[in-house]
């Protein structure tokens, strides 16, 4: 039946035809420039451009490589300048390592080990091509320290050759289930209280820092020992998950980059966390086991997956530790901490210190935090790392000293407090600044040194304390940050040994009195890591009080390790004891970053 339109309708439709474009609208999926995936660099090209790669680094050139203008290059996952990190120091790199390639994605990576200084470090990187040209580099790098981690012979280490088999195709999965039994491994090892969601292969083994943590310890030792590690407690990868041995991983975030149908191959990168909120927990078996860190750590990995026959059966991954909650720049968007707003007026000096005194006495107490006088929007980090309030130490501290130092400043808004805390009846130094806004916290910055991280460092006993100076022998606001600006620039070889040094002057860093205070650079780096200080920065007055001639400062020491050791950053809190116009004592408190980190 035909109808007519009614007038007004006709010019309804009429003015709606009038608004729709000549052309079909364009659109492809969300994050990609074209519907048509970039398969300008197949399999070959891109393991072509990871050797390339890795033969730059060798030769520490990465002239010779082709980057974009605004190519991204991280080592644990800190953005820092193409050339600098490991690219500084690496001595060589192993002739072949494992190589994985995903021309739908463009990445491809590498696993095996690098010499640095003539130290072996397990190594893996990811590199991203887009139109023939490389602009992303993302690494993880492994050193051996004091931290408890797998630590293979980088000299005999042999990787799997599966990883680079072509499967039967009866034998292969689709790239969505791939990514699927991939992703159930972390399932598994998140929160592993016996349950098992992946497959595994009753020969799966798994290679962790170039040695094996599922296969038992040979008798004369090698690479496949297990001492030390999981393989000790249980073989297998499923036999290890059924135990949950890895209870401690609150939270796995991941992220899959690679999928090779043919070959059967996935890899992944993410972080671990250890929220460390208890020291011991039992296995299924009833047995008990402690934690090795009785503090919030989190590891960082790229990790690789055989898959066949739906079935894990080779696992290799490098990892290291980055401080609890780490980010990783190519996820997201930071989410940058409130800018301060103090209010000298609405908040004294007496105020300030009272939030202070109030936020270190609610950490040991569990639901104390929501009770504190929070402002709408409040940032909170710990060791230059954003987290939510009540996670990190808030879960593990069970004490904090009864006599700390706390500087109070209404002028910075900042009260800055100094002592001794407990993790599980653990001592350790922390250095807690909290910022007022007017009546409310809006924020909170908090550097704790633990001993697992060597000297300098000395047990906490308790907080340094300095009395009140007669008014004679004190110092004004302005002339001590002068004085400091001085000793800063002294440091780095930018200036004079600092005039404002006197003579008996002492410094101490982390509880250990290291001697004289000299500031004639350039220097060794509190530290103490004897490679020189590549650069201070990011540094900033937290507080004064002229009354005990006190001034706290914050900085950032990048130490390049071109002399020997490894690249890394100090986050370092500075307390600068004046007396009659002279600083008379330091005393320094840091945590060790990695290399080129930014404050939260």
């Amino acid at each position: 039946m035909i109808t007519r339109l009614s007038a007004t309708a006709a010019l309804l439709l009429a003015g709606a035809a009038a608004l729709l474009p000549a052309t079909p609208a364009l659109a492809q999926a969300p994050g990609e420039a074209s519907a048509v995936p970039d398969r300008s660099c197949d399999r070959a090209c891109l393991i072509d451009a990871l050797r390339d790669h890795m033969k730059a680094l060798a030769t520490r050139d990465p002239s010779a490589l082709p980057l974009s203008r605004g190519v991204i290059f991280t080592e644990n996952n800190v953005p820092i300048k193409m050339g600098e990190g490991l690219w500084r120091t690496v001595t060589a790199v192993d002739e072949t390592g494992l190589e994985a390639a995903d021309p739908t994605t463009g990445n491809a990576a590498w696993f095996g080990s690098v010499r640095e200084h003539g130290v072996p470090a397990f190594y893996a990187v990811r590199i991203h091509m887009k139109d023939g040209i490389i602009d992303e580099i993302e690494s993880v790098v492994h050193r051996k320290t004091s931290l408890p981690a797998p630590y293979g012979d980088a000299e005999n280490m042999v990787h799997d050759d599966e990883f680079n088999q072509i499967l039967p195709p009866e034998q292969r999965r689709s790239r969505e289930r791939m990514l699927a039994i991939a992703d159930a491994y972390f399932d598994t090892v998140e929160v592993n209280d016996g349950q098992v969601f992946a497959p595994f292969s009753q020969d799966c083994g798994r290679l962790e820092n170039g040695i094996s943590t599922t296969a038992p310890a040979p008798a004369a030792g090698g690479v496949t020992g297990g001492g030390g590690n999981a393989a000790s407690i249980a073989t297998g990868c499923r036999e290890q998950f059924l135990l949950g041995i890895y209870r401690i991983n609150k939270r796995v975030r991941r992220d899959f980059f690679i999928v090779d149908e043919e070959r059967g191959v996935a890899v992944g990168r993410g972080f671990f966390d250890h929220a460390n909120e208890w020291d011991r927990y039992r296995l299924t078996d009833g047995r008990e086991m402690r934690t090795a860190l009785k503090w919030p750590n989190s590891i960082t990995l790229l990790e690789a997956f055989r898959i066949r026959n739906a079935e894990i059966s080779r696992i290799e991954t490098v990892f290291t530790y980055v401080p609890y909650f780490m980010h990783n720049p190519f996820w997201g968007p930071h989410s940058p901490s409130p800018e301060p707003r103090p209010d000298a007026a609405a908040c004294d000096t007496a105020c300030v210190t009272t939030h202070t005194n109030a936020v270190m006495a609610a950490y040991p107490v569990r639901g104390a935090w929501e009770k504190l006088p929070w402002a709408n929007r409040v940032g909170y980090a710990e060791n230059s790392v954003g987290i939510r309030i009540n996670e990190g130490i808030w879960q593990g501290v069970t004490a904090v000293d009864s006599k700390p130092l706390v500087v109070g400043d209404a002028e910075t808004g900042n009260g800055v407090w100094i002592g001794r805390i407990e993790e599980h009846g653990q001592p350790a130094w922390a250095a807690i600044t909290v910022r007022s806004a007017g009546r409310q916290i809006d924020g909170i910055d908090a550097l704790i040194r633990r001993k697992e991280y060597g000297p300098p460092y000395a047990e906490p006993q308790g907080a340094p304390q300095f009395a009140n100076l007669p008014q004679a022998r004190r110092t004004s606001r302005n002339d001590m940050k002068v004085g400091v600006a001085g000793f800063y620039a002294g440091l780095t070889g930018r200036g004079p040994a600092s005039e404002a040094l006197s003579d008996g002057c002492q410094w101490t860093v982390n509880g250990q009195v290291l001697g004289r205070c000299t500031a004639n650079g350039p220097g060794q780096g509190v530290g103490g890591q004897g490679a020189g200080i590549g650069t201070i920065r990011d540094s900033g007055l937290l507080a004064v009080d002229e009354t005990r001639g006190l001034a706290v400062f914050r900085r950032f020491e990048d130490m390049p390790a071109t002399g020997g050791g490894y690249p890394l950053t100090l986050q370092v809190v500075d307390v600068f004891r004046f007396e009659s116009g002279k600083i008379a004592a330091i005393e320094s408190f840091t945590s060790e970053l990695p290399i080129g980190m930014r404050p939260h």
